[in-house]
């Protein structure tokens, strides 16, 4: 089930972060409100990582082999493809193909991973890993002491966002689009991680 390839196993171990995180909720209820969230609710950005603004599907990310373009704040975009789905224990995705200079140099592709389990009780322990694999050893370096701490505060934050919704039962800002106008006052009205 892991996403890691031919090319990843080339640098020992890609740097990576891991959020755990456990919620009052269903695994079932839990799959199926993380898998096709709504990513410009939750992945809000910092001052190192973009917030998400729009992408090209918005409804239907839910199989294997699907591809969209994620468009972030900064004016830079990214293609996904969604791996795995395995309702309702795991989905994988990469993010490639980025069109922010600073990426492109730094890293060929980002690998995420969601693992739930089923804890009884109501209760799902999720695991979001966050793998990115460097464009040659030296990135390696930078990507492991500046990017991946960046974006393990923007994951978390992504899932606490993902808890208070699925226990509060408030999910409709997860699973309804809106423009990126509206998805920007968000951003400025709840603030950077």
């Amino acid at each position: 089930m892991k996403t890691t390839s031919k090319e990843t196993k080339g640098f020992k171990k890609s740097p990576e972060v891991t959020i755990v995180n456990t919620v009052n909720s269903q695994i079932d209820i839990a799959f199926n409100y993380i898998a096709p969230i709504n990513v410009m609710h939750i992945f809000r950005g910092n001052s190192i990582i973009p917030a998400v603004v729009d992408t090209s599907i918005k409804r239907g990310w839910n199989k294997a082999g699907l591809q969209r373009t994620v468009q972030f704040k900064d004016g830079s975009s990214a293609k996904e493809t969604l791996l795995t789905v395995n309702t309702p224990t795991s989905f994988s995705y990469k993010s490639e193909q980025f069109t922010s200079k600073v990426l492109k140099t730094l890293v060929k592709r980002f690998e995420g991973e969601w693992v739930f389990t089923d804890l009884g009780d109501q209760k799902t322990k999720i695991e979001w890993t966050y793998r990115a694999v460097p464009t040659n050893f030296f990135t390696r370096i930078l990507v492991k002491s500046v990017l991946i701490k960046a974006l393990g505060s923007v994951l978390q934050n992504a899932m606490n966002i993902i808890k208070s919704d699925l226990e509060s039962g408030h999910t409709e800002n997860g699973t309804t689009w809106k423009s990126q106008e509206q998805n920007s006052d968000l951003i400025q009205v709840f603030g950077k991680a």
